[in-house]
């Protein structure tokens, strides 16, 4: 019966969750650029909750917001030199560090056409050797990334024509080829970053905000700036969540598991939800007094879109990385199938 006992217990051992056994104690820090409430944001708190339960505790993630760490252009120096466990910042800011992972999240216009094609771009361009060799080089790690909707035009005139975008100062998010596009349809690319657009709208710097709906009802846009074109420019992930890489290899198989799976299901979950996040915001969008505009000559704007890839590989070429970039441009081109197969 002894014997029986010892190894009843054994096995029950054996079979409990891996958490009760194999997980280190860590007390880890995240810094956060954005508000808690801001969209998507709440996939990085639930990251942060879940990673903690499935270790049975055992691993405390405390997230400081709203930049408290660091703000929207500091935090990758942060992650990168080791002062913060976690970091979340948009690589598409650093687009000059990190040239070639700043494309994996989708910054030629007109590629990516929706939100899932976006995330796999994304995933599969983090997995090749041109992309973690880079990110290696500076410390970085990528955990996971916010899936948006897909980045339309919000300004303070309704864009009936392409005509109507001329001389419209535009949100540009960071890096040399949003602006590219913009100004080939006479906007002029403006530099602002995620929390001043409200700002920027109101106080004349900006025309249009290019980015989601959601950003819209969250930042009350809609009040200075209430007419959506029906443009998609194309869909692009943002503020990626990144560990120092030498702290990540340092952390014990367990570890590293447990935060690619449990980022794995977060992206998943955003990506479930998004259908219904911009459905709720076109709701609030329109209630409050935004209207949707449809550009009336779209094909022939369609028409006249630069091809953003090539465009890409020349420059890339110029600039010595032609050999580098191999890897990246078959999974921009099958990106870009989504658009040849929609109808926007």
């Amino acid at each position: 019966m002894k014997k029986f006992l010892l190894m009843s217990f054994a096995a029950m051992a054996f079979s409990l969750p891996v958490h009760a056994q194999d997980y280190p104690t860590l007390s880890l820090k995240m810094a956060h650029p954005l508000a808690q409430t801001f969209p998507g944001a709440e996939w990085d708190k639930w990251f942060a909750e879940e990673v903690e339960r499935r270790s049975g505790g055992k691993i405390k993630i405390q997230i400081f917001w709203s930049g408290q760490l660091g703000g929207l252009t500091e935090i990758k120096n942060l992650v990168t030199n080791g002062a913060v466990d976690i970091g979340v910042f948009a690589q598409a800011v650093h687009a000059a560090e990190l040239p070639l992972t700043s494309v994996s999240a989708g910054l030629l216009n007109r590629v990516s056409a929706d939100a899932k094609t976006a995330y796999e771009l994304a995933r599969d361009s983090y997995a090749t050797k041109t992309v973690t060799d880079e990110l290696a080089s500076q410390n970085l790690k990528v955990i996971k990334w916010t899936v948006p909707t897909a980045y339309k035009l919000l300004c303070n005139k309704p864009i009936n024509t392409s005509a109507d975008l001329r001389g419209l100062k535009v949100r540009a998010v960071g890096g040399a080829f949003v602006p590219i596009w913009m100004e080939a349809y006479g906007m002029v690319p403006t530099r602002v970053q995620a929390t001043e657009i409200r700002e920027g709208l109101q106080r004349g710097t900006l025309d249009c905000n290019f980015g989601p709906i959601e950003w819209t009802p969250f930042a009350d846009l809609q009040k200075v700036a209430p007419f959506l074109s029906d443009l998609n420019t194309g869909a692009f992930t943002t503020f990626q969540m990144y560990v120092p890489a030498r702290t990540f290899n340092a952390w014990p198989r367990s570890v590293q598991t447990l935060f690619t799976q449990v980022a794995q299901e977060a992206m998943q979950r955003d990506l479930a939800a998004l259908p219904k996040v911009e459905a709720e915001a076109m709701q609030k969008f329109t209630a409050t007094g935004g209207s949707t505009v449809a550009m009336r000559d779209l094909p022939a704007f369609i028409s006249r879109a630069p091809d953003m890839i090539e465009i890409w590989i020349d420059r890339s070429t110029k600039a010595g990385q032609g050999d580098k970039i191999k890897e990246l441009i078959p999974l921009q081109r099958k990106a870009a199938q989504s658009f040849t197969n929609s109808r926007n």
